[in-house]
Formats: C-alpha cells, sequence, structure tokens
C-alpha cells in the first residue's frame, strides 16, 4: 500500500513539473535578434551620371572695330548674351573622412544669345554648345546630409558671331562661327532624395577670353563672351 502512495506522488509530482515548464514557457519574452544598421563611411564616393537645366546671363561683350585703314573706335553697343541650356553630365569622385573630391565631364546646349541694332551697325552672338571639364572640391555636411563644394573646370565652346553695317567707321561684314576655350569657377550643393538620386545647385561664371575676328575686307573685332550660370540638377549614383 505505502509502495503504490510513493508511486502515486511521484508521478504527480513529475507531472506537476513538467506544467509548470510548460506554463513558464508560455510567459517567457520573445526576443527577436536586431540587426544594427551599418552606415555607409564613404557616401559620396562614386561614379555618377546626371543632368541639369539652367540659365545663362549678365554676359558682356562691348562692340569695338578696327577697320582694316582707319582707327578703331566703338560702336557703343554691347551683346549680353543670356537664355536656358541644358547640359549632360558623368563624373567620379573619392571621399575622405569629410572631405570629396571629384572630376567631371558635361555637354551643354541650349538658346544662350543676344543682339543688337544701334546706328548703323547690327549684330548677333550665339552660344551654339560646349564640353567643359571640372573638378569638384568640399565638404561631406551633417546638413540634410549634405555635399558642399567648389568648383574650377575649363570650356571648349562654339559660337556664332554676326557684325555688319557700315558706318562712319567703315563698312564691316562679319559672320563667324567660331570655338574658343574658356574657365570655369563656381560654388554647389548636393543633397539625397533617395538611395541613388541627389538634387544639385550651381552658381558659375565662365570667362572664354578674347577672340580676334577677321572680315573679307580684313576690318577687325574682338569677341570677349562671359556669362553667370544658375543651373539646377539631378544626379544618379552608382
Amino acid at each position: 500500500m505505502m509502495m503504490k502512495t510513493a508511486g502515486l506522488l511521484t508521478c504527480a509530482t513529475v507531472i506537476f513539473s513538467a506544467g509548470a515548464a510548460l506554463a513558464g514557457s508560455l510567459n517567457d519574452p520573445v526576443i527577436t535578434p536586431v540587426t544594427p544598421v551599418v552606415e555607409d563611411p564613404k557616401p559620396w564616393q562614386g561614379a555618377y551620371v546626371g543632368g541639369t537645366l539652367g540659365y545663362h546671363f549678365a554676359g558682356g561683350d562691348r562692340i569695338g572695330l578696327t577697320p582694316a585703314i582707319g582707327p578703331s573706335f566703338s560702336t557703343g553697343e554691347e551683346l549680353n548674351i543670356s537664355g536656358p541650356a541644358v547640359s549632360l553630365r558623368a563624373g567620379y569622385r573619392w571621399q575622405f573622412s569629410d572631405f570629396v573630391v571629384g572630376g567631371e565631364i558635361a555637354a551643354e546646349a541650349g538658346n544662350v544669345e543676344d543682339s543688337f541694332t544701334g546706328g548703323a551697325y547690327s549684330g548677333s552672338t550665339k552660344l551654339n554648345h560646349a564640353l567643359s571639364l571640372r573638378v569638384k572640391a568640399g565638404v561631406a555636411s551633417k546638413l540634410f546630409g549634405s555635399f558642399i563644394y567648389g568648383t574650377v573646370g575649363l570650356s571648349r565652346a562654339e559660337f556664332d558671331y554676326v557684325i555688319s553695317g557700315s558706318g562712319g567707321g567703315g563698312a564691316v561684314s562679319f559672320d563667324d562661327t567660331y570655338s574658343t576655350n574658356g574657365y570655369i569657377l563656381g560654388v554647389g550643393f548636393e543633397r539625397p532624395l533617395s538611395d541613388r538620386w541627389t538634387l544639385t545647385g550651381d552658381y558659375e561664371y565662365v570667362n572664354f577670353g578674347t577672340d580676334e575676328l577677321t572680315d573679307g575686307a580684313g576690318n577687325t573685332t574682338l569677341a570677349t563672351p562671359l556669362f553667370h550660370t544658375i543651373k539646377l540638377g539631378v544626379n544618379y549614383n552608382f
């Protein structure tokens, strides 16, 4: 009788222990492992392609003429080249801690031009297209996760240039399409829109120096195109 009682007590103990263990497993919290977020240590490094929409303005090219025979004179007119333009670009940059530097190539075209008619002379000029190389260097700022930079570069551009008339200085007839080199100085910013896309904004000053043009009669004039530019664009970063 005592052996049966001991056996029953043993069975009850085992059943109670199993029930307690099961109850405990139901009430224990479920721990979900957390995957740590690893930030890219060089978010601005790599290749990119993109495009811009810009506006050129405040160009200045004072029109002076030198006849084949006689002294130079000014027509009193100025070509203020201006207008919208679009560009396509591609580049690569390297990041060293917060410092970022890179190179970029871009092609540009648009409706950038001006004309005048004054006195006995008239003229016009137009930017047909330009190919440029730029170096952009700056800092990766914590402000909106932006890249803030300065720009220096070179541009090779083609212009149409027309001046004609027959005033007190004599008859002239320039109708040239010529290519020239210039330099670029600017500042800009770039900030993320998504994982791959970024928004850019730029201000640039472009100066193409001085080129002497000659018409069929031996008269000369100096073409001095320059302009300021503001641009808004996007890049796709690989």
